[in-house]
């Protein structure tokens, strides 16, 4: 014998909307970002559709004509001389403020306002129907028809503000249905009918509105999430950029955007602007490396790295590891008296370090020499090449003169 389980009904239609709306859910930020997002081209949307509603709603009145004979004149009163002023009020200050409505308004107050609108329009239909005693009325409500389909549709209101609007015009076609309800009419037959007809229509309508409502949602997290992988594709690009410009030991720039640093100098307003390099060698570094080990060796290019940025501080230009234990800073319009200054603080700073070296000929702990060369540039790789042979020179002058000084290139610019 098959056994079978009962069928929770309302269970199974929570899981198949919870499966039908999956991916579309949006957290508070999203939120926000989702109903700001076409804010301006939502309000010009509900303002144009408004204006063609209003022509349409009064050409109405030919219909008012012949199916509330008794009481055109009101009908043509409530919508010639109270809707369309209002209709038309809330237009024109949606159009002439659009730039403060957008800006200043919470992002659901333009549908609230459009629900408002709606929800107008089908209670001067209403007032209508409770005035006339014309037997024509039962057909007359299914004007309420083309109202909810314009509101859940045309202007599509956000999901929660077209349930509010269809409920509005099902209670005004009840209420008037129940006002009537002692009162003969030729087509009375038709009126529970044609009220099962409005509120399929108010069914079909929500569900198309939400569904709409839903691929808008599904749409704009796609380009969000679009938006968020290119954003995280830049940052690795850019990360990757920076890594290979950097070097890795000491985290200053690589010859690499050393180079790249000239380059762009060169290319700044290049002839006749001043430059300055210098060349910085750690001192018997080999001697260092071999007494204390390869480890202690990249502790120490670290902290000569550091010690030459913390003097560099409030100074224009880029230091970069130049290669081994080479180091080279750059300042672009550095005048002699001012490399001069930075040159004696970088060994000081360096000196500050009291790094131990045992095996330097020239201190008892870890120092630096430093070759200073000043000139004016132009766009030419032969200027790079030849300030950066006089600051080489004046680095040997250095070495040769006893390390641990720093020495600027003959023929430098004052």
């Amino acid at each position: 014998m098959i056994r079978t389980q009962p069928i929770n009904v309302m269970a199974s239609l929570r899981q198949l909307m919870v499966q039908h709306t999956a991916g579309a859910r949006l957290d508070a930020q999203q939120a926000r970002n989702f109903a700001a997002l076409n804010g301006r081209q939502r309000l010009n949307h509900i303002l144009l559709t408004a204006l063609m509603a209003l022509v349409l709603f009064n050409l109405f009145l030919v219909s008012d004509r012949y199916m509330v004979p008794d009481v055109f004149e009101f009908a043509v009163a409530v919508r010639l001389y109270v809707l369309t002023p209002f209709v038309l009020t809330l237009v024109l200050i949606g159009c002439l403020y659009r730039e403060w409505w957008v800006s200043s308004m919470p992002p659901w107050f333009t549908d609230f306002v459009a629900m408002i609108g709606t929800m107008a329009v089908a209670a001067s239909l209403g007032a209508v129907m409770l005035a006339s005693h014309s037997d024509q009325l039962p057909i007359y409500r299914g004007g309420l028809v083309p109202v909810m389909v314009f509101g859940n549709l045309v202007q599509r209101l956000r999901f929660r503000f077209a349930v509010c609007s269809s409920l509005f015009i099902l209670g005004v076609y009840v209420f008037t249905l129940w006002a009537h309800s002692d009162r003969p009419a030729v087509y009375q037959v038709i009126e529970i009918p044609q009220g099962l007809l409005l509120l399929l229509v108010a069914i079909y309508t929500l569900v198309s509105n939400f569904n709409l409502e839903l691929d808008e949602r599904h749409s704009f997290l796609q380009k969000e999430r679009a938006q968020a992988l290119r954003e995280e594709l830049e940052k690795s690009n850019q990360n990757l950029e920076d890594m290979s410009r950097r070097d890795t030991l000491t985290g200053l720039a690589n010859r690499r955007q050393f180079d790249a640093y000239m380059a762009a100098r060169l290319n700044d307003g290049g002839v006749g602007r001043r430059l300055a390099v210098m060349l910085i060698d750690v001192d018997h570094f080999k001697a260092f490396n071999d007494r204390y080990g390869h480890p202690a060796g990249d502790q120490c290019l670290r902290l000569v790295a550091g010690a030459l940025m913390a003097a560099m501080e409030g100074h224009e230009g880029l230091v970069a590891r130049w290669g081994g234990e080479e180091f080279a800073v750059v300042l672009p319009d550095g005048e002699v008296d001012i490399c001069l200054k930075l040159a004696d603080a970088m060994r000081a700073g360096v000196d500050g370090l009291a790094m131990r070296h045992e095996v330097s000929t020239c201190s008892d702990h870890v120092t630096v020499s430093i070759g200073v060369a000043v000139a004016w540039i132009y766009a030419a790789p032969q200027a790079v090449d030849s300030l950066l042979n006089k600051a080489d020179q004046a680095l040997y002058r250095a070495k040769a003169e006893g390390r641990n000084r720093s020495v600027l290139a003959s023929g430098a610019l004052n």
